[in-house]
């Protein structure tokens, strides 16, 4: 599998999550800035380490490293970042994530 050139100047570490954007992924790092790479979502999540990054829902991947702590407000999951944003959990992924990482909830 290729790796995108986009990795090559970046570490994981200062990616905070990725969107999925139809055929584009949107890379948001720690810095506050935004970075669009040609490649989808699952070249992503192929990439990178299933302990490092979980998929929280169908367009998000976040990185666990900047889980500050998870909210529930009207029965919605949401995961909140160290830089203040907030990511809503699907719910068919919820106890997988909670099995997995039971230190964040």
């Amino acid at each position: 599998m290729k790796t995108p050139k986009i990795l090559n100047d970046l570490s994981q570490e200062s990616i905070c999550y990725l969107e999925s954007s139809i055929n584009y992924t949107l890379l948001y790092l720690q810095d506050g800035k935004s970075i669009v790479s040609g490649y989808n979502i699952k070249v992503f999540e192929k990439i990178f380490h299933k302990d490092d990054f979980i998929k929280v829902n169908r367009s998000k991947i976040v990185n666990v490293a900047f889980i500050k702590k998870t909210l529930m407000t009207n029965n919605v999951y949401a995961v909140q970042l160290v830089n203040g944003d907030q990511i809503n959990i699907s719910r068919r992924r919820l106890n997988k994530i909670r099995e997995t990482y039971p230190t964040i909830f």
